[in-house]
């Protein structure tokens, strides 16, 4: 098995460093004035996709296996540590089972196909009445709950880092695994109630699994939250979740459909970030809408006019993170980002991967072959020459 190192690599809390991080996030929260944008270099990923398959532990997602985890991130940390010492990332460890933890929990079935993330395999129903069956289900027995729950107990014997919680699809997301896309898009014009009855279910759900794992890991209810590896200061809420099929929805059923139900995770972490993917432009009234979100987390492909539109349509109301993989021409990227970005209440973060790569100007993600650490450093210093902050 080919690994970073041969052995197991202990890193430790670094209070400085994490102060330090956490009081350039919260000035961003609060759209205090900055020089310079703070940045994230994201080669510390704890998911599969994007990443060497050279590198791919093959029981990483197996039961029991938690040891595994550990290694990978931990290995991947050293080096981060060792050569980019003032970015944005904050070590902490992350109990990684791919989008499909709830559904799975639910009885929906999972695929586990090599050098892959687990993935569900189909929807669970198929007509509305079945939605009054579902119940809650059992952390302790059910789906890969078990497997989370044994690997934040794993990692917290194991170090001292912090724990999140796993991957969190919010409850949009976990309808559409149960319902299929087509099928609940139909049941939101012609079984509105059945589909109310379902976004209230999966939200129950999801608080109650965010709060277990919180109580696992030692965390509290309103701090603790990373996402995309951004560690969010306390006073900013305790949770994300990601919402990429906000995108493919239109406005009026987002509003109706998704926004409150939204709103219900944030407000019970004492608020929230949400994630998504692509352009979400025509939701950005219903974002700001969202009772408790404090922050955008958003994949923009490179079309930074959603990102400007953003910042004038949000304000100071929320925290806006500029993520995309590190593209294939990241001085025409970058250059045009900082062009028309607001730095008050801006995070920049770049994601190098070593398969893939945003081909910028196409939207595109395209594969290619690269160092993933050493692609990070370059971004890194074009960011920093673009942004002219010298070495920070």
């Amino acid at each position: 098995m080919s690994r970073r190192h041969a052995e197991p690599v202990r890193v430790e809390p670094d209070t400085s460093r994490t102060q330090d991080i956490l009081e350039r996030i919260g000035a961003a929260y609060r759209h205090e004035p900055v020089d310079h944008v703070p940045v994230l270099v994201g080669d510390v990923n704890y998911w599969i996709t994007g990443e060497d398959p050279a590198l791919i532990p093959p029981d990483y997602f197996d039961e029991g296996a938690y040891a595994v985890q550990l290694e990978f991130q931990t290995s991947k940390m050293a080096v981060h540590l060792t050569d980019l010492a003032d970015d944005l990332y904050q070590p902490f460890l992350f109990p990684w089972y791919g989008t499909g933890v709830v559904p799975s929990a639910l009885g929906c079935r999972i695929l586990f196909a090599t050098g892959e993330e687990p993935a569900v395999a189909g929807s669970l129903i198929d007509e509305p009445a079945a939605v009054a069956r579902l119940e809650p289900p059992d952390p302790a027995h059910d789906g890969l709950m078990p497997r989370v729950l044994a690997c934040i107990d794993h990692f917290r014997a194991h170090s001292d880092l912090p724990v999140s919680f796993t991957d969190n699809q919010g409850p949009l997301n976990i309808a559409l695994n149960l319902v299929g896309l087509e099928r609940l898009c139909l049941w939101m014009f012609e079984q509105p109630t059945a589909v109310h009855e379902l976004m209230d279910f999966c939200t129950s759900v999801l608080i109650d699994w965010v709060r277990l794992q919180k109580q696992r890991a030692g965390v509290p209810l309103e701090s603790g939250a990373f996402p995309h590896m951004i560690a969010i200061p306390p006073g900013f809420g305790g949770v994300w979740l990601s919402d990429d099929d906000s995108t493919v929805l239109s406005p009026p059923l987002y509003r109706e459909f998704v926004v409150p139900y939204n709103g219900r995770v944030f407000e019970a972490f004492g608020g929230g970030t949400l994630h998504y993917c692509g352009n979400g432009r025509h939701q950005l009234e219903n974002y700001l809408a969202t009772p408790g979100l404090v922050g955008l987390n958003v994949w923009c492909m490179g079309e930074f006019e959603q990102i400007f539109e953003a910042q004038r349509i949000v304000g100071d109301r929320a925290a806006i993170m500029v993520c995309d993989y590190t593209p294939t021409d990241p001085e025409a990227y970058f250059s045009d980002l900082f062009a028309g970005l607001d730095r008050r209440g801006a995070i920049v973060a770049t994601y190098p991967s070593a398969v893939t790569a945003l081909e910028y100007g196409s939207g595109q993600v395209r594969p290619v072959q690269r160092d993933s650490h050493a692609t990070g450093l370059a971004a890194w210093e074009v960011i920093g020459r673009l942004d002219q902050r010298g070495a920070r």
